[in-house]
């Protein structure tokens, strides 16, 4: 278990950049699991070391000792992370918390494009990521796009109601971006929608709000903050509308998913939808100025046949696209490819594994 204790965080981002790692790599390096992991490979019995998300691709770096030579090193990038934090850094709200974050991102680029490079395999979310993350290596990587999936067929879809007048946001609120989605909402959209209708309501939930979000919920009864809740489904019963009002970010949203396979129409921004093979005004609403996502908010509102007729798009779109049996294909094809050559071939140029 990675226990993080927030009161260690400057220890780990100051130890971090003085040895130029990123303060979220060193965060996480623990000697335990670095014991853990040369102890499994000491057995002989590994063939790939699969690395899931950014903070655990420094433990790929034990497979490369000459001992391992056999060992294939995966990648699971869920976002490009150095993008996310540098469109976050110009927006912090202090001169050295934004200095933090440029040094920040810089590192992060430099070694997420030193893992990409190094890996046999780099799974990514989307093109996007794809490309940034080749940008960070400065040079084409060995990589596979596999598609964020949900359990769209066991997901119950949500029975239609016209007279549905709620919104609704998930997301995990102690994520940066998650957080800036909410503040904007509510200082820019959000008058706008009540002064259209006064009696709309909009339930928050997302572990770990913070204070300022949390107390959203206390100036303004209309916006009712949940925090973490343990069965969400009888909130998105009540929704109309599931709102991602997001400015930043990378990767591909999964709530978006998980609310399309509901059949609830959903309003995002672009940055929202990006990586999605989604189309605006079919499969959900895009919507980038506040008062353009308050209209659009307003639209299925008062539009039940536009709000029906996209929900039923949706829940369709996601079957076809994002239900887990279609998105394991490409990840058992990548794999599939990384068996049939050698670590030095998956590393070396003119190599057959071209996945792009």
């Amino acid at each position: 278990p990675l226990q993080r204790r927030r009161v260690r965080e400057p220890f780990y981002a100051l130890s971090g950049w003085a040895r130029r790692r990123p303060f979220l790599i060193a965060r996480d390096a623990r000697n335990a699991f670095t014991t853990a992991v040369q102890r499994a490979l000491e057995t002989g019995d590994i063939d790939v070391v699969h690395a899931d998300q950014l903070p655990m691709a420094q433990y790929l770096e034990l497979a490369k000792a000459p001992a391992h030579a056999s060992v294939k090193r995966v990648f699971d990038a869920h976002n490009a992370v150095w993008e996310l934090v540098r469109d976050l850094a110009p927006r912090q709200p202090t001169p050295a918390l934004r200095l933090a974050a440029a040094l920040e991102w810089r590192l992060l680029r430099r070694f997420e494009g030193h893992i990409a490079r190094e890996s046999c395999l780099t799974l990514c979310v989307s093109t996007r990521d794809q490309a940034a993350l080749e940008a960070a290596a400065g040079d084409t990587i060995h990589s596979a796009v596999v598609p964020i999936g949900v359990e769209a067929r066991e997901v119950p879809v949500i029975p239609f109601n016209v007279n549905a007048h709620r919104l609704l946001s998930v997301a995990t609120m102690h994520y940066p971006p998650n957080a800036e989605a909410i503040r904007w909402f509510a200082r820019d959209m959000w008058p706008i929608l009540r002064s259209e209708h006064p009696d709309l309501e909009v339930d928050i939930v997302g572990s770990r709000p913070p204070r300022d979000i949390i107390d959203l919920g206390k100036l303004d009864q209309g916006m009712c903050v949940h925090g973490f809740v343990e069965d969400v489904e009888h909130l998105y019963r009540q929704a109309a509308v599931f709102i991602v009002p997001l400015q930043t970010g990378s990767g591909v949203r999964v709530k978006i998913l998980e609310a399309m396979a509901r059949g609830i129409p959903v309003v995002s921004t672009t940055v929202g939808a990006d990586g999605l093979d989604v189309r605006h005004g079919v499969h959900l609403l895009i919507a980038d100025t506040p008062h353009d996502f308050a209209r659009s908010v307003t639209l299925l509102l008062e539009q039940p046949e536009l709000r029906s007729r996209v929900a039923r798009a949706a829940r369709q779109r996601t079957l076809a696209l994002y239900d887990w049996r279609q998105c394991c294909r490409p990840l058992l094809e990548a794999y599939q490819d990384l068996a049939t050559i050698s670590r030095t071939d998956a590393r070396g140029g003119g190599s057959p594994f071209s996945l792009h």
